[in-house]
């Protein structure tokens, strides 16, 4: 039950984030963006059970490959492949990591979306110059990858901690442990 309406809450956050993320400003002086997105998709994918999140993290996927869709002179430069496969290989990490640290921490997920945004990022810079042909790395480009991903470390353990007060998950249920014994031992 609680994972069915964390998967419909994480499905309702889905819209809101990335229209919340196009509404906010950029951040001055070299203009970047804050991403809510990954934020949201990192909490999902190490929250939710590996089927739910594999099927959340092709959402996301389809959702980010639409709105980075860009056909230049006729050419798909980013297209759907690219963010659903990279969000289907992010889930299956986040889950080994929430399951090699029993269940969804704070820190972890701050550092997971840190490195999500700042590979999703990345990986979008470098397709983009891979098909244009040329590499322009300066202090603007750099810039541009890492403020989003220290936003997104600043930001994600708010998310976590109002997502986490809202549907309140259990991660030591699965193995039989009391809050009593795991103080004793």
């Amino acid at each position: 039950m609680r994972t069915a309406l964390l998967f419909v809450l994480l499905l309702i956050l889905l819209p809101v984030s990335v229209a919340v993320q196009d509404l906010l400003p950029a951040i001055p002086p070299f203009q970047e963006r804050v991403l809510l997105l990954p934020v949201v998709f990192c909490f999902g994918a190490m929250a939710l059970p590996l089927l739910p999140a594999l099927c959340f993290a092709l959402l996301v996927g389809l959702v980010q490959g639409l709105a980075i869709l860009q056909i230049e002179s006729g050419q798909i430069e980013l297209g759907l492949v690219g963010p659903v496969v990279f969000f289907l290989s992010w889930a299956i990490l986040l889950q080994m990591a929430s399951e090699a640290t029993r269940g969804i921490r704070w820190e972890i997920h701050a550092m997971g979306s840190a490195l999500v945004t700042l590979t999703l990022i990345g990986g979008e810079f470098l397709i983009l110059c891979a098909k244009r042909g040329g590499f322009p790395a300066d202090m603007t480009v750099l810039m541009r990858c890492l403020v989003p991903a220290g936003s997104a470390l600043l930001i994600a353990p708010v998310v976590y901690f109002l997502l986490r007060s809202l549907v309140p998950l259990v991660p030591d249920a699965g193995l039989g442990l009391t809050r009593k014994s795991t103080l004793d031992a």
